[in-house]
């Protein structure tokens, strides 16, 4: 599969990719990083939902920024399905991770459900 065929069109009512970036009112840039742990993640309020969310990632701490792609995540629905957890009574936890698959993957930890919204480029 390409790069840009993540996320699966069957999990669109969870998150999708925004091909016209203009549009946004509103968004969060992510920059995840292999050198921490192969994942990025942060508590976010249950009112952002949906979340808009320009994400990139980095190979390592000396490696370049790679743009992976902008997404609109519903929480809510991601909540329910398990790809997201409960953070405090009125936030969630989004993780993404990074895995050798070169995938990214929504995921509440390892060994756990896990969706795939993105593919690194082949230039290790």
């Amino acid at each position: 599969m390409s790069r840009g065929q993540y996320p699966l069109l069957q999990f669109k009512y969870l998150v999708s990719r925004i091909e016209q970036e203009s549009f946004l009112q509103r968004h969060r840039n992510w920059v995840g990083n292999d050198a921490t742990d192969h994942h990025y993640h942060i508590a976010i309020s249950c009112n952002e939902d949906p979340l808009y969310l320009r994400l990139f990632w980095k190979r390592g701490r000396q490696e370049p920024v790679e743009f992976v792609g902008t997404y609109e995540l519903h929480m809510t629905a991601l909540l329910s399905e398990g790809y997201i957890r409960k953070d405090g009574e009125d936030k969630v936890r989004l993780r993404i991770c990074h895995c050798s698959d070169d995938l990214l993957y929504i995921q509440t930890r390892s060994g756990k459900p896990a969706l795939a919204i993105g593919m690194l480029s082949g230039n290790k």
